[in-house]
């Protein structure tokens, strides 16, 4: 009898917790991805990893065909929303439980899915497609400064940046139209600045399993420091939100599987920023898990995999992330034992990303992260007071390079 096996297509902060659900469930996980030592926290011992052009559905579907000879493929998916719609067409290819291709790749790009979510009625912001930085400052003069200028594909806030100047705005759409890690598009996309609390909403299909408080670092970047679920609204705002995330991702035809939506609350009420057809990432399913006791990672897997899935909450707590991101460019040096952030009550993890004498050099997005820490507790300020305490306890500073 063959070995059924799941296959992740590349990885995401979530790529862990989808390898040792897969092992829970009894199937072995392969990872394909065109370096997978790219990934610091994979263990070599944890799964199988195979050598794939990620990003070609029909690369995939070869190396999926080759390795069917001795294993039985059961789910082939992605925690990485890059590559969801690979993931998906696969999936079709091989006669899997998966989303529409179709529906995934209208998502991903960010101008075709304003204009779907702007027909349906929606509130998103005012936005321009500019394909030079002349047409990307016309734009931005006439909505008002400042705007967001950032790639019409893209995750994890990689290139997203608050322009406050008309020069500012065609340097930034110069950077996109000509950096390599932004080639998948000849435009990019300027849109109206939004200024109001930001919220995640994370669901599958058509269910809303909760709302993600997030919190985020200092301007123009737009990094994501740290979250909070279930998120504290009035019931009316609540409310509001889930009816307005639900509209959209039945406009975007998004009826199977996870997606996590941004919105943010504008002064006339929530306003869509965008919807992600992938399971939230920076370990927001592990808060949910915490939480609610829903395995977002498991019940994706199941859905994958054909099997019936629960999305019914088992408790009622609080729980939040918080990362530690660098002030400046520089040197890392760790003063303290980071074990001192785990003795704080209610923290469940602590886990370091940078080492000491590890080079800093920021990006202004998710990979300028040095550490986080996790806590859980029955209420919301208990959490944040744990979390606040945790992250006091980790004493991280910044030399510069000639103070080695």
């Amino acid at each position: 009898m063959r070995t059924k096996a799941v296959v992740m297509i590349e990885n995401s902060t979530s790529g862990r917790l989808f390898h040792a659900a897969a092992k829970r469930l009894g199937y072995l996980p392969i990872l394909l991805s065109e370096d997978a030592g790219k990934y610091r926290d994979l263990d070599p011992g944890d799964l199988v990893t195979v050598f794939a052009k990620t990003r070609s559905i029909e690369a995939v579907v070869e190396v999926c065909e080759r390795l069917q000879t001795t294993l039985d493929i059961q789910a082939i998916l992605s925690s990485s929303g890059a590559h969801a719609v690979v993931a998906a067409g696969a999936c079709r290819v091989f006669g899997l439980a998966g989303a529409d291709p179709d529906a995934i790749s209208r998502c991903q790009d960010k101008f075709e899915q304003r204009t779907r979510l702007k027909a349906a009625g929606l509130p998103t912001p005012s936005y321009k497609y500019a394909t030079t930085p002349g047409n990307a400052a016309e734009f931005a003069a006439a909505v008002g400064l400042p705007v967001i200028v950032k790639p019409v594909v893209g995750s994890g806030s990689m290139g997203v940046r608050l322009c406050s100047t008309l020069p500012e705005v065609r340097a930034q759409t110069s950077h996109l139209l000509q950096a390599a890690d932004f080639a998948t598009s000849p435009g990019v996309l300027v849109e109206e600045y939004i200024d109001g609390p930001e919220l995640s909403i994370e669901t599958m299909g058509q269910a809303v399993i909760g709302i993600t408080e997030k919190h985020l670092g200092p301007q123009p970047f737009f990094v994501e420091v740290g979250h909070d679920f279930p998120a504290r609204l009035p019931a009316r705002v609540r409310k509001q939100v889930t009816l307005a995330v639900a509209t959209a991702i039945d406009a975007l035809g998004l009826h199977w599987g996870p997606a996590h939506s941004e919105v943010r609350l504008g002064p006339n009420g929530p306003v869509i920023i965008e919807i992600n057809p992938r399971l939230a990432g920076d370990f927001i399913p592990e808060l949910v898990r915490l939480a609610y006791g829903i395995d977002l990672v498991e019940e994706t897997i199941k859905l994958a995999l054909g099997h019936p899935i629960d999305l019914a909450a088992r408790a009622k707590r609080c729980a939040g992330i918080r990362f530690l991101n660098p002030g400046r460019d520089g040197v890392l040096r760790w003063y303290r034992d980071p074990a001192s952030a785990r003795t704080v009550k209610g923290v469940v993890e602590v886990e370091i990303h940078a080492l000491g004498g590890a080079p800093i050099l920021r990006r202004g997005d998710f990979r300028d992260r040095i550490a986080h820490v996790i806590a859980v507790t029955p209420r919301s300020d208990q959490t944040i007071t744990a979390l606040e305490q945790a992250l006091a306890l980790l004493d991280a500073r910044i030399a510069e390079l000639h103070d080695q």
